[in-house]
């Protein structure tokens, strides 16, 4: 009967399992490409980067557009409540004396006159256009069409970051599903193993009839298998419900609707690339594409263009000004107008230029250190990914030579307990190995993808 018991223990999972041909042809899943696109095309963050970007070149349109001149028009009409008026003295002294000497008799007449005089309208209504031309600002037009310039680089490149955000993001949850299915599968293959064994010991130990010298099946032998089926269930359970999260991260990410089922193509774990990397070529590829260090080199260039500006402000102004009125002023005079050149220049502003200037100074330095920190940062964590990734590779390699010899020690206790040599016992721990060396090594094999795909989103290569 030990017999019969081990060759169910060994191929009981052949009749429970349907081979490829037998399957049902099911209907085609989604691969990693299409996934990354659905969710390149769905997530929002994509249209707020497009928006960021639409923004930043209006930015630039305003900076260039103080090279050209300013017009307004503006249009009025006013109501004073009198004429402006002037009271001034008119001295006669000199016609007075001039009329002494004709014989002309002044006494009596004052030597000055007072005369009151009102102009201007009391109701008024024009029309005027202001003109501003500045002619050369010491490069302070130019220092802000660059900052707006690098403004609009910096939003293309957080554009491209989270381009890189969302592709790691859909990698990490799509191998998740792959590990979850892979682990599910293994565990219900061991599931339907461990239940025809349980079956099969039941009614071994209750209808067998033992050999003198072969104690036979015995109920703790039936227990045993019972205890580690229930223990491969509850694994199998916690493995679907992570398996179902696994799926809904997946549409999450992939910016879907998360009651709309997902079909993800069924591709085995053990098929995904295991490549060297090369690791001073990856450091490399990093220092030149990492969108972090491109934002924050381009934020060197802004403060750096910001500290130039801010010494600026000790430099003239010259401009051109000019101005219409019409149809006449309030004075009656028809079509004013005037034109003119000007210069400004500060004197003393209460040191206000000085301390911008010492502000744009700090924040350059406190950028160019920053720079430096994350450029290390970087590195010092692609060693690390890199040092994770030789660690898990090793760990394939060791973890598949492993199964081999767990595949062989499950014959050799299954043989053995056929021929009555060895325990339940051992048989049991030889299942629980074959197990255990199979979760370990998709464990692995996951763990090496995710830092792969890591180290590809850090270096800027997706």
């Amino acid at each position: 009967m030990r017999k019969i018991l081990v060759l169910f223990l060994i191929f009981g999972c052949v009749g429970f399992s349907e081979s490829p041909a037998q399957e049902k042809k099911a209907s085609r899943g989604l691969t990693l490409e299409e996934c990354i696109q659905t969710a390149l095309k769905n997530r929002p963050e994509m249209a707020i980067a497009n928006s960021e970007i639409l923004n930043s070149e209006h930015q630039v349109k305003e900076a260039t557009s103080y090279y050209y001149p300013r017009l307004k028009f503006n249009a009025s009409y006013t109501r004073f409540n009198k004429p402006e008026q002037f009271k001034f003295d008119i001295d006669i002294t000199e016609i007075l004396t001039a009329l002494d000497g004709l014989g002309v008799p002044t006494s009596g007449f004052p030597s000055k006159l007072s005369q009151e005089v009102e102009i201007g309208k009391t109701n008024w209504a024009f029309v005027s256009l202001d003109l501003e031309q500045p002619v050369y600002t010491f490069g302070r037009i130019e220092e802000a069409v660059k900052q707006a310039r690098i403004g609009q680089s910096i939003a293309v490149n957080q554009k491209e970051k989270k381009k890189e955000e969302i592709i790691f993001e859909v990698k990490k949850r799509y191998y998740q599903v792959l590990f979850s299915r892979a682990s599910l599968q293994l565990l219900k293959d061991a599931e339907a193993r461990g239940g025809v064994v349980a079956k099969m010991a039941k009614i071994a130990y209750e209808t067998s009839v033992p050999d003198k010298e072969d104690k036979g099946v015995t109920r703790l032998d039936f227990l045993k298998a019972r205890n580690f089926l229930s223990e491969v269930k509850a694994k199998s359970v916690e493995m679907n419900k992570n398996l179902i999260l696994a799926e809904l991260a997946l549409k999450m990410a992939m910016g879907v609707d998360t009651t709309v089922p997902l079909t993800v193509t069924e591709v085995p774990v053990e098929s995904l690339s295991l490549v060297t990397q090369d690791l001073d070529l990856t450091k490399e590829i990093l220092l030149n594409k990492n969108m972090d260090l491109k934002t924050m080199e381009q934020a060197v260039q802004l403060y750096d263009s910001r500290r130039r500006a801010a010494s600026k402000e000790y430099l003239p102004k010259i401009g051109i000004q000019g101005q219409y009125v019409g149809p006449e002023d309030r004075y009656g005079t028809k079509n004013l107008w005037y034109a003119g050149i000007g210069i400004t220049l500060p004197i003393f502003d209460g040191f206000a230029t000085k301390a911008k200037i010492g502000q744009a100074e700090a924040q350059f330095q406190k950028i160019k250190s920053q720079k430096h920190l994350l450029e290390s940062g970087l590195l010092v964590q692609i060693e690390y990914l890199n040092a994770n990734l030789v660690e898990q590779r090793e760990k394939i390699r060791i973890l598949g030579e492993a199964i081999n010899e767990a595949q062989e020690r499950l014959s050799l206790a299954a043989d053995g307990y056929a021929a009555g040599i060895t325990e339940y016992d051992d048989l049991l721990l030889a299942q629980k190995a074959e197990l255990e060396m199979r979760g370990a090594y998709l464990q692995s094999l996951f763990l090496y993808q995710m830092a792969k795909a890591e180290m590809e989103f850090i270096s800027g290569v997706l």
